[in-house]
């Protein structure tokens, strides 16, 4: 396709023209100027629509219409920002005719002057008229870049004429240059052109007499004498010696270097970091991007943005005085405090700056109009870096920007500025703990790193990544060269904040500046959102905690993103964007949310039950986890969203691996703040996926946690927290051993409380345990005991009438019987079992008692010597598992299917069963299991 905008806007597809209405005109040309830089959704509105209220759907529809003319070519939102990515095979008369005029100036520099001609001319006329017509004119970023792009195409008018001049077309000149004089009397450049080509035509007396009209003319206009170059020209011409030699060598002036407060060029930038450490692709970026100033018609300019702390004011001094040699007439640095309460005024700044660059205060206008004009006027033709540290919008930024090409702009600020085009964005995250490390080792020295590597790690750890606090904690321990780093790291861990302040600095103060600048909603969001998981959360849990829209809480993360409050990673299982605070900011945060009690506590109230309901629909739709009873199910809908719950409804189980590890954090928050019951609510509901899943660790230390929350006088709730620890500790090696005190503990709290349904449970699960330990030497009596928990456990049951009871009774006193021997009674219970687990199985979810019954069946089968039966029933015990997406029941229904099919002889099958196993058992991390299944390859 080919794209045009230096005219009217056009697109073309081979020989068609692509029809675009007005409005999609001033949106295509917008993401055409602003390039491969993108442009956020607030300058598109504004340049389509002149404003922003209530336009948000307007341009995700006029985007998605443009994407249908353009496929493939305008990529989602990335960063809040939008841009257009042409293909290879694309053209764009922009890049055309920059690529034809740079073509051109090197013909010039060679001087191949009537090549140059035919370039310029070629790239001059891929302009229309009206020029840029699709171009918008607002807001001022963009007004900006328009007037940089005419300014572009001025100078290669400027350079067509020279090379013209150069190849000797002086007469067929005259006109033109008048021609363009009139349109820009003043311009030093066409009036040296007129005046040259006047004298190689022959016309020496006329050439001088235009100088003098020129002499008139800027006294009455400007108050000002032309300048040195003018003025040596004339001479040259007066004496008869203007020779023929091209005009880029005639204009060769030596740099000013007599200018500025006192006659002396402004060097302003604050010293180097002289143990600077890491940034090396951002200071390339930046170096590389600055350095254009003056090669192209823009005047570059770069933004530096992070949260508080992350070194953005250090990366811009470093780079600054890196770039030094290529700003010869000077460097402006203005600190503009705009994240404070007390930022810079632009009058003031202003002020300062035409001071500092040789305007006496007599002559400075009074409004910030007039001292920016005076401000670009100063600048104009000059070679000057301009960085302005912490601003805190582009309002601080515009009237500080230099009007023509040749000086260059570093801004830093927390916040994503909306710049528009032509702003190159550089995005700080926080160091690695490599980094981190490194400059640590450059403040306190390597030697005291390596004496204590694993502290100075959890130093660092502590800082997050933000050079400043690692330059405070560095600092910190450099006056104490004879602390120990670990009990820096002690004191860290009980003040981290205030350990983290020295000489002035101070992470807390960077923090309190950016949170006592924001407004209501968005302080707190930032508070609230220190509730949320580290790892990260979605705009709808942010809306739970406050009770808001999700709509409008998803704008506020946004604010906050943008001012580096909270960054981006990623987006969620609903395609929405997931938000993460930084561990310091979550400090600060949390401190802030501690002032406000009731705003907590009502927080974290509507945060549990909102996670409640949300749990208790995905449990509802997966396998039940086999062992326990199942949940009542929830039918409040208050706090949870209407399209996670559906999100839910569609896909149960990628919702849950997505925020599996978001339920169980907030079960730990639920305990530490004194609402146990609503964290046993949420365990009981995500328990089944976790077993489901194998992942059996993380259930035993949400089981702990809740055990260590419980007050002792909750007996109910600590005996069936014990009892599910219990099972899940018998998993692994030694855990019959130490699961047995707390089942001790179960049945003795059950029998006071009167708890019979727990109390059979927890008989049954003594008695497996039992029976499990009766295998070690002088245990023999426990097989005893064993029997009679189970057999007593049963009697509870049938007297109860609880099904799920009896279920896990019956299969208890199964396998005690059959390892006592006994297989007739235990294969009449173990299909008494699967009798009572198929009337269980109504529903598909609640087939997980099927499977299990199944599974010990098989195994009582096999303990009795009944292969082919165990062999059919261990099949279907693995069809069973796969339709419930239980991978550790169809590696353990191939084990036992591998055991069947080796006591019938068939050893190469048997040995497919147990790699099978083994595969699966590894992949889920169920080590001692797959070591198991080697042991019987090995046989």
């Amino acid at each position: 396709m080919r794209f045009a905008i230096l005219g009217r806007l056009q697109v073309e597809c081979g020989d068609e023209s692509v029809e675009i209405t007005r409005t999609r005109r001033s949106l295509l040309a917008t993401l055409l100027l602003a390039g491969s830089d993108g442009i956020v959704a607030e300058t598109l509105m504004q340049a389509v629509w002149g404003d922003t209220h209530g336009r948000e759907n307007s341009l995700k529809t006029a985007l998605s219409q443009l994407r249908q003319l353009l496929p493939g070519r305008i990529p989602s939102a990335r960063n809040h920002g939008y841009r257009i990515v042409l293909r290879p095979e694309d053209s764009f008369d922009l890049t055309e005719f920059r690529r034809l005029v740079e073509e051109g100036r090197v013909q010039i520099s060679t001087g191949d002057q009537h090549a140059a001609v035919a370039s310029l001319r070629r790239a001059l006329d891929l302009w229309g008229d009206p020029p840029l017509a699709d171009v918008p004119e607002d807001p001022l970023r963009l007004a900006t870049w328009r007037q940089e792009l005419l300014w572009e195409r001025k100078v290669a008018q400027q350079d067509l004429l020279k090379a013209r001049l150069n190849t000797g077309e002086h007469h067929q000149l005259l006109g033109d240059l008048r021609r363009e004089l009139a349109e820009d009397q003043l311009s030093e450049m066409l009036n040296a052109l007129l005046m040259t080509a006047l004298y190689r035509a022959g016309y020496r007396v006329e050439a001088l007499r235009h100088y003098d009209g020129l002499v008139t003319l800027l006294a009455q206009e400007t108050g000002a004498d032309p300048g040195a170059r003018l003025r040596r020209l004339r001479d040259e011409i007066a004496n008869d010696a203007l020779d023929l030699r091209t005009l880029d060598e005639d204009e060769q002036v030596t740099p000013v270097t007599t200018w500025g407060a006192g006659g002396l060029p402004p060097a302003q930038l604050p010293p180097a970091v002289s143990d600077f450490t890491g940034r090396a692709a951002e200071m390339e970026e930046l170096a590389r991007y600055l350095r254009t100033a003056g090669q192209t018609g823009r005047v570059p300019i770069a933004s530096i943005s992070g949260p508080p702390g992350v070194g953005k004011s250090a990366l811009a001094h470093q780079v600054a005085h890196l770039l030094r040699p290529h700003f010869p007439d000077g460097q402006v640095y203005v600190h503009l405090a705009g994240m404070s309460d007390q930022p810079r005024e632009t009058t003031d700044v202003l002020g300062e700056v035409l001071a500092a660059l040789g305007v006496e205060l007599g002559h400075v206008p009074a409004t910030v109009p007039g001292r920016t004009a005076l401000y670009r006027s100063v600048l104009a033709g000059r070679q000057v870096l301009v960085v302005l540290d912490d601003v805190s919008g582009m309002h601080q930024v515009d009237p500080l920007l230099p009007g023509t090409p040749g000086c260059a702009v570093m801004v830093t600020s927390r916040a994503q500025l909306v710049g528009g085009a032509g702003m190159r964005m550089v995005r700080l995250e926080p160091f690695s703990p490599e980094e981190s490390l490194s400059l640590l080792g450059e403040i306190i020295g390597a030697k005291r790193i390596q004496s204590d590597a694993v502290a100075a790690a959890d130093i660092v750890d502590a800082c997050g990544g933000l050079p400043l606090a690692v330059r405070i904690a560095g600092a910190r321990l450099s006056g104490q060269p004879n602390w120990p780093l670990a009990t820096f790291v002690t004191r860290l861990h009980k003040r981290l904040l205030s350990m983290l302040q020295a000489d002035g600095m101070a992470v807390e103060a960077g923090i309190a500046d950016s949170y006592e600048s924001l407004p209501d909603p968005e302080a707190r969001v930032f508070r609230l959102a220190s509730l949320l998981r580290p790892g990260g959360f979605a705009g709808w849990e942010a809306a739970m905690l406050g009770g808001g829209d999700v709509d409008d809480v998803e704008e506020v993360l946004e604010r906050l993103s943008r001012r580096s409050l909270l960054s981006m990673v990623g987006v969620d299982s609903l395609g929405q964007p997931r938000y993460r605070q930084h561990d310091l900011l979550r400090v600060f945060a949390a401190a802030r949310l501690a002032e406000q009690p009731n705003e907590r506590d009502r927080a974290i109230h509507r945060l549990m039950l909102g996670w409640l309901e949300l749990a208790s629909l995905a449990d509802e739709q997966i396998a039940r986890e086999p062992h326990d009873p199942p949940v009542m199910v929830l039918g409040m809908v208050m706090f949870a969203p209407s399209d996670v719950r559906q999100s839910i409804v569609d896909d149960a189980d990628g919702w849950l691996a997505t925020e599996v590890a978001n339920l169980l954090y907030v079960v730990r928050i639920a305990c530490e703040h004194g609402q146990q019951r609503l964290a046993m609510g949420l365990a009981l509901r995500v328990t089944s996926y976790l077993y489901r899943e194998s992942r059996h660790r993380e259930a035993a230390d949400m089981w702990r946690l809740l055990l260590q929350s419980f007050s002792p006088t909750d007996v109910r709730l600590t005996a069936e927290v014990r009892h599910r620890l219990a099972a899940l500790i018998m998993h692994g090696p030694g855990g019959a051993q130490r699961a047995s005190p707390l089942l001790d503990d179960c049945v003795q709290a059950r029998e006071s409380s009167g708890d019979l349904f727990g109390l059979a449970r927890s008989l049954a699960l003594r008695a497996v345990c039992r029976r499990q330990l009766s295998s070690g030497p002088d245990h023999s009596d426990l097989l005893s005991e064993a029997e009679a928990d189970a057999g007593r456990g049963l009697h509870i049951a049938r007297d109860i009438a609880n099904p799920h009871a009896e279920l896990v009774c019956l299969r208890a006193m199964a396998t005690v019987l059959s390892t006592r021997g006994d297989h007739e009674r235990a294969l009449a219970l173990g299909h008494e079992a699967v009798a009572v687990a198929e009337q269980l199985a109504e529903r598909p979810q609640d087939r997980s008692y099927l499977r299990l019954a199944l599974q010990t069946l098989a195994m009582l089968m096999l303990n009795a010597g009944r292969a082919e039966p165990a062999l059919r029933l261990s099949e279907q015990t693995r069809e069973l598992s796969a339709e419930l997406l239980h991978r550790a029941g169809q590696a353990r229904a191939q084990e036992l299917a591998g055991d069947a099919l080796a006591a019938l002889g068939r050893r190469q099958e048997a040995d497919e069963r147990y790699k099978d196993a083994v595969a699966v058992f590894e992949a889920d991390g169920g080590a001692e299991d797959a070591k198991r299944c080697r042991a019987k390859l090995a046989e």
